[in-house]
């Protein structure tokens, strides 16, 4: 580790969260200087942090209406309840997610309908037909650490059987399908503002879509009370007729994370350029080991690679928590879907009861597999970095297997 200090690593270089450019600051303080912290404190959209963040997404977005809520969980949550979802209802939803995406099911007192998925993260196709019945109406589907699955496949399935697709975009905003922002498939969108996101806001989340009746719906429960809607850039003659027919919640984004959030749309690009470039560095050196397996790519897909997932195949449970563990002694942000707590894990949401289904496929694909986040500061000596340490893993793992087996 010395060698690589005099080299300018610093192990906290791994866990940098993206920053808040100067004008978010500015901004920010300017908004707390005034006390207008909430999004309705000003009596025009084109005043309110909060609706021109709304407006700025939808347009990087080229859909019609967006929402900001206090985060990706309440933004998912809003759009199964305003798409139709109530107790009792069955919900699609990948078997590889984070674990709040089925825990925002089972709150609305709906049943989550575990999907299997592919080796490569994707949602399983043919598993997703097998599935579809005249009880699942809605497929909440995950693009999981930014990985986009078959979106021409999925949005034919549900024209044909006509599901009602839900968008889980936390971890691919800005990722495209043939050109087409991810998000924009579906009924409804739902976006991340949470800190280890693209943008950081520290929390805060959107739900975009091209839906009148959706957008309407989600308004009024979000928490716009009163007349409160005409503080929104959206216009439709459906907020007098659902006036006073929803209930209302405090789902609201305040001004001050707008502010910090905005300014960074304009920086997606940027990033994701820079996240490819990291990516097929990684990917390029920790293949030539011959020991590492990265998930296929995708011609149709644009990611902005965030994080890498990769396979250490032959390595059993033990083998891989030992590995995982060698790489955190050296300061790198690892996971591995093995451990016992890790919240990405389907077999670890004991909350699911006697609903906890039987996924081999997916258990197969994830229980052999490394995460670990990527910061857009990282240079070059910081990649070669992963690259050693991870060599050196696999090297003190297999020398305690030949230890074992003498």
């Amino acid at each position: 580790m010395n060698d690589w200090k005099d080299r300018g690593i610093d192990p906290a270089d791994f866990t940098h969260l993206e920053p808040i450019p100067p004008e978010g600051v500015e901004r920010a303080v300017v908004i707390m200087q005034t006390g207008k912290l909430f999004r309705y404190s000003d009596s025009q959209p084109e005043d309110s942090e909060v609706a021109l963040l709304e407006r700025d997404l939808a347009e990087y977005l080229g859909v019609r209406h967006a929402l900001a809520v206090n985060s990706c969980s309440t933004a998912i949550e809003l759009a199964l309840l305003a798409c139709g979802v109530v107790p009792g209802s069955k919900v699609l939803v990948p078997g590889f997610t984070f674990t709040a995406v089925p825990s925002v099911i089972v709150m609305l007192r709906a049943t989550p309908v575990l999907v299997e998925c592919t080796e490569d993260y994707r949602l399983d196709i043919d598993d997703l037909r097998r599935k579809i019945t005249p009880e699942t109406r809605v497929l909440l589907l995950s693009h999981m650490r930014g990985h986009i699955s078959e979106m021409d496949a999925i949005a034919q399935l549900c024209a044909v059987h006509g599901i009602t697709l839900i968008e889980d975009a936390a971890h691919a905003l800005g990722a495209r399908w043939r050109g087409q922002q991810i998000g924009s498939f579906g009924e409804a969108g739902c976006f991340s503002f949470q800190s280890n996101k693209v943008i950081n806001a520290g929390e805060g989340g959107i739900l975009t879509t091209d839906d009148d009746e959706i957008i309407v719906k989600a308004t009024y429960l979000s928490g716009a009370y009163e007349l409160n809607y005409m503080k929104h850039v959206t216009r439709s003659p459906l907020f007098e007729e659902f006036a006073d027919r929803l209930p209302v919640r405090n789902a609201r984004m305040s001004n001050l994370t707008a502010a910090v959030a905005r300014p960074q749309i304009g920086l997606l690009e940027e990033k994701g350029q820079r996240f490819r470039q990291m990516y097929t560095c990684l990917k390029r050196e920790l293949i030539a080991t011959n020991r590492i397996e990265f998930p296929q790519e995708y011609p149709q897909e644009t990611r902005i690679p965030d994080s890498i997932q990769f396979k250490v195949p032959g390595y059993d449970a033990v083998q891989m928590q030992t590995f995982i563990e060698r790489v955190r002694e050296s300061g790198l942000p690892i996971a591995g879907f093995v451990e016992r707590h890790n919240a990405r894990a389907f077999y670890n949401w004991r909350y699911l009861g006697e609903d906890m289904p039987n996924l081999p496929r997916t258990r197969k694909a994830i229980e052999n597999t490394c995460d670990m986040r990527l910061s857009s500061r990282l240079q070059e000596v910081h990649l070669a970095y992963i690259v050693a340490v991870v060599r050196s893993a696999l090297h003190h793992v297999d020398a305690m297997q030949r230890i074992a087996a003498t």
